[in-house]
């Protein structure tokens, strides 16, 4: 089969997930490139025809073990039909749990057919002293090297049918977190500029207030922790910083990345 554009399609709300995108598209060398990134939630209401010829990369971030609540939303409007597809996730150095099988099953549900997979440690977006620097540079040089196989892999083939990529994880999926939590805002230091709810993936900031967030939309991706120009949001709840610190300590060795192809 002839290959001649890759396609990313990310969700990234603090951009490592799409650096691990990007560099398995830099290694799948293909002459043409589509990026559908699908983080702002506006841009999940667009979308595009994949047609033969194009080799998909689809790349989120694990939140507790699963892929973020989205899922309806990230592909909606993305047409696809028997398109080989890199699945990549990132975590924050503990587990990646069910993620990457969710992954698989989800873009099979979509037309996509998965030929190469990879989770790759990437830094915590809560618990910050985990996997901090990652994806470094061996980290990005396994996901080109994991794209130039895949669409190798892709391209050797005259079809694709029947093909079953094996990958980690289990089903039913481990429960994710349901529970109403967000980050905590300091009124003193909030001076209502709104970029944290204008940036917001999932709008769970009240544009009217930004110091209410709306738990139950909340993924906890700390966009508005990391990009707040004042310092305003931070984990404030007890229990939740016990955990990450409970986390840091014993989640301290660096993971290895896991790759998998047909």
């Amino acid at each position: 089969m002839k290959l001649d554009r890759v396609v990313t399609l990310t969700f990234s709300p603090n951009g490592t997930t799409r650096q691990v995108a990007d560099a398995i598209a830099q290694g799948a060398g293909l002459p043409q490139r589509l990026d559908l990134d699908r983080t702002a939630f506006d841009s999940r209401w667009t979308g595009a025809d994949l047609r033969p010829g194009d080799l998909a990369v689809i790349a989120l971030p694990v939140y507790y073990g699963r892929l973020p609540k989205l899922m309806v939303e990230f592909f909606r409007y993305v047409k696809a039909e028997g398109i080989p597809a890199v699945l990549a996730v990132t975590y924050g150095n503990r587990a990646y749990d069910d993620a990457l099988l969710e992954l698989k099953n989800e873009s099979l549900e979509h037309g996509f057919v998965p030929v190469a997979a990879g989770a790759f440690a990437a830094h915590h977006c809560m618990a910050t002293a985990l996997a901090r620097g990652r994806p470094g540079a061996d980290d990005l040089a396994q996901a080109r090297a994991l794209g130039e196989k895949a669409a190798a892999l892709a391209a050797g083939r005259d079809s694709l049918e029947g093909l079953d990529l094996a990958v980690k994880g289990s089903f039913p999926y481990t429960p994710g977190s349901d529970l109403p939590v967000g980050p905590g805002t300091d009124r003193a230091k909030c001076t209502r500029c709104g970029l944290c709810q204008a940036n917001c993936p999932v709008l769970a900031i009240d544009p009217l207030d930004p110091g209410e967030i709306d738990g139950w939309r909340c993924l906890f991706c700390a966009r508005c922790i990391h990009n707040c120009p004042t310092g305003a949001k931070a984990i404030t709840l007890p229990p939740m910083r016990e955990k990450l610190t409970i986390l840091e300590n014993m989640m301290a060795a660096p993971k290895e990345n896991e790759l998998f192809l047909l």
